[in-house]
């Protein structure tokens, strides 16, 4: 079973009912991934996540690399590519750590919000554009 942060679902029904899409970046698995997405109905295409790779007999051959979030700096990258491909004026990133906050680069996020209701990071807190504990904060910010 999968334990989310409380009020995570409703936030991302809220953004999707006032028309704004919601993209899971994430250092992560897509196995594990995908059915956090599923649950928050954040469609595949969405997703931007490391893919484990595996021979037909189960052996383990490695991640694979052509996606952005396998090496370094390859948050900010996909935030890049996902406001080059749809146009967005701009894209706001929620995050916990440091290479969430890297996102915040020129032609990539224009707002860093750190999520800090799991783990507070004092390092990338004090270099948010806002600082939240609670999903609700934004919720009510949504109207």
């Amino acid at each position: 079973m999968c334990r989310l942060s409380p009020g995570i679902e409703e936030l991302v029904q809220k953004l999707k009912a006032n028309g704004i899409a919601v993209y899971l970046v994430s250092g992560g698995f897509r196995q594990m991934i995908n059915p956090v997405a599923s649950i928050l109905g954040i469609p595949e295409s969405h997703i931007f996540a490391n893919n484990l790779l595996f021979k037909s007999s189960g052996e383990f051959l490695g991640f694979d690399t052509r996606e952005p979030t396998s090496r370094s700096g390859g948050k900010a990258v996909a935030v890049q590519q996902i406001k080059k491909a749809h146009g967005f004026k701009t894209l706001t990133m929620v995050g916990d750590g440091a290479t969430d906050m890297e996102a915040r680069q020129p032609g990539g996020a224009d707002l860093f919000i750190c999520y800090a209701g799991v783990q507070l990071r004092e390092s990338v807190a004090v270099k948010a554009d806002w600082l939240v504990f609670n999903f609700k904060d934004l919720i009510n910010l949504l109207g």
